[in-house]
């Protein structure tokens, strides 16, 4: 009698475990979570009192079971999904041989378990006919507020935290958005959105988000200046690429190495909402031959430069300006002349001639057109310097306004000396003044 009454128990929990097991209608008032869900193309069901999930289509790949495949082929699903009130858009879930293949949407786990009929070669399956076993679980993960809510608190721009299954963008007016990895791109191609990752930007692996490194390039561009004038900075997470340049002079390039650690504290102080708020000039940069400074920023395909005066108070990147000048002062190799001194970003006094200090106390004056100039032009014409005068000898008359002096057809040879004795002869004259 026992043993019956064991067998029939057995029988009564075969029987609940195989209930349990099957598909729930679609029709059910709400399914709880974590039991399987059977439904049609076209077919809805309400999961958790919270969530509707409709079949859209079904795209078949598996190899018929009657036939030998190189590959086992798969299931794509098509489902649009309902949040309370809100629709949260259509997903394409795949049914996979490998474990893990489910997919986190909105604090959801969907996963695909099963399609039936299974495929054969003299029978096709219209999509109506398809059934398809979905399983749907509360998934692990954080749930922030909005991307816009977070930001208006005082959450700086590369600490907003997007729910799982989208990533952080910036919107064409500078505002922060969470959106799908799948639409990100056609948000770009519409100019919706920057696809500048800040949450990114160091280089971080992150399973939600791509990552785009950042390109950092700083430098200067002195006024008037001859030989080196420009100097590039280009800094990434591995080197700073450092170019001097000018004309008539064939760059210098070198390539100096960066800490990791370095790059995360650069980057950091970067708010990019602000930056590229910012004019693309600030103050008079260049006027009056006064050195530019300049820093300019890309992700992906997104610039910006922003030039400004040495010395501009610059509220909303004061602090970049800064670290980048530490960067770049002790690359420079050394500070020699007046055009050295301006072209590393240090302050000029208005005197005359022009003067230069650097932090550490050195000035450098600006040379202006001397007499060893004027010498050297002088010989290039073919003309005898009197450095003491301040006279070029048998130069024509447009070669002396080309040195900027006076011409005089004839003077006396002796002009200059009280000698008794004197030819008589026309000299060709230059007084430059």
């Amino acid at each position: 009698m026992s043993k019956k009454i064991n067998t029939m128990i057995l029988s009564i929990t075969a029987f609940a475990a195989f209930l349990v097991m099957q598909p729930v209608a679609f029709g059910a008032e709400s399914i709880p979570l974590d039991l399987p869900i059977g439904l049609k193309v076209g077919e809805t069901a309400s999961i958790d009192s919270k969530l509707k999930m409709t079949l859209l289509d079904v795209e078949d790949s598996r190899c018929p079971s009657d036939v030998t495949c190189v590959w086992q082929g798969t299931v794509f699903a098509k489902i649009q999904l309902v949040k309370g009130d809100q629709d949260i858009g259509s997903y394409t879930i795949s049914m996979e041989t490998k474990e893990g293949n489910e997919q986190a949407i909105e604090g959801y786990h969907i996963r695909l378990t099963n399609v039936e009929p299974y495929p054969m070669s003299s029978m096709q399956v219209q999509p109506t006919e398809y059934v398809l076993t979905f399983f749907v679980s509360m998934a692990e993960t954080n749930y922030f507020d909005s991307p816009l809510n977070q930001y208006n608190s005082g959450i700086p721009f590369n600490e907003i935290k997007c729910n799982s299954g989208l990533q952080i963008t910036q919107r064409y007016d500078g505002r922060p958005a969470c959106v799908k990895p799948a639409t990100y791109f056609e948000l770009i191609k519409r100019d919706w959105v920057s696809n500048i990752i800040i949450i990114q930007s160091r280089g971080v692996e992150n399973d939600q988000n791509q990552t785009i490194q950042p390109v950092i390039k700083t430098g200067t561009n002195s006024g008037h200046c001859i030989g080196y004038c420009s100097k590039e900075f280009i800094i990434t997470p591995e080197k700073i690429t450092y170019t001097e340049s000018g004309r008539d002079v064939s760059d210098k390039t070198k390539d100096i190495p960066f800490s990791k650690s370095n790059w995360n504290e650069l980057v950091d102080l970067i708010d990019v909402q602000k930056f590229n708020s910012l004019p693309d000039r600030i103050g008079c940069p260049g006027c009056a031959d006064a050195p530019i400074e300049w820093i300019e920023i890309t992700s992906g395909n997104k610039t910006k430069r922003i030039e400004f005066e040495n010395g501009n108070d610059i509220p909303e990147i004061n602090k970049l300006i800064s670290v980048l000048q530490k960067i770049r002062s002790p690359i420079v190799s050394s500070i020699e002349s007046f055009e050295d001194c301006v072209a590393a970003g240090n302050p000029i006094m208005e005197s005359y001639p022009r003067q230069c200090k650097t932090n550490d106390g050195m000035n450098f004056v600006e040379v202006v057109e001397s007499h060893l100039d004027l010498q050297s032009q002088c010989k290039k014409h073919g003309g005898g310097w009197l450095s003491e005068f301040n006279e070029c000898e048998y130069i024509s008359e447009d070669q002396c306004l080309e040195m900027k002096g006076m011409f005089k057809e004839c003077e006396s040879a002796c002009r200059h000396n009280d000698s008794d004795i004197c030819t008589k002869q026309c000299v060709q004259v230059c007084i430059v003044p």
